[in-house]
């Protein structure tokens, strides 16, 4: 008797909805990784995190509840929040991604949920779905999402140093710039003169 509980209960915690990246739909795993590619423009094509934006690789926010993330895809996050031990406070934040569909935001979740070496549940469209009433509300701060409790261990990523010089708040004069303009239109003038 003991062992036919054992075993229900081992096959409850099996297939629960902890599903392996290997048990994703290719499709979906493949709608998630092109997705994607606009993520990693910020937070790196491994999920590595850049000075734009922090790391999704071991980040304790992707493995943490899904509802998080799909409210921080439909609303943005804006103000400081610490991963993996950094605090990262981006001025602008994250911007709201609605504009894709609950399938679309779906499979890109479930896609860095589940790369990476990060190990966690995928996401349904249905769960993109019932949050939809978030769209137009002020992007979120980490004070308004779900505590997220410890995170599995995921691989260890060295993060890029793409944009490793936001963090000196060094920026070009904006005279240079304009003087640059200036020098550059009058040339092409100048050019556009002499080619008549």
């Amino acid at each position: 008797m003991h062992s036919i509980v054992a075993r229900l209960i081992l096959l409850m915690l099996t297939h629960s909805a902890f599903v392996s990246a290997a048990e994703i739909d290719p499709s979906v795993r493949e709608t998630g990784r092109i997705q994607f590619m606009m993520c990693a423009a910020c937070h790196g094509k491994e999920g590595e995190g850049t000075a734009a934006a922090p790391p999704l690789a071991g980040s304790e926010w992707v493995m943490g509840p899904a509802e998080n993330l799909i409210r921080i895809q439909l609303r943005g996050l804006r103000g400081p929040i610490t991963v993996k031990g950094r605090e990262y406070d981006i001025a602008a934040g994250m911007a709201p991604m609605a504009y894709q569909n609950d399938a679309q935001i779906a499979a890109v979740l479930t896609y860095v949920r589940q790369s990476f070496g990060n190990n966690a549940s995928s996401v349904q469209p249905s769960q993109v779905a019932a949050l939809r009433g978030e769209v137009g509300k002020p992007q979120l701060t980490v004070a308004d999402l779900t505590p997220h409790g410890q995170a599995a261990p995921a691989a260890i990523v060295t993060p890029s140093n793409k944009y490793a010089n936001l963090d000196e708040g060094v920026s070009f004069p904006r005279w240079a710039v304009i003087g640059i303009m200036v020098v550059f239109l009058a040339g092409v003038g100048v050019w556009l003169a002499k080619s008549k």
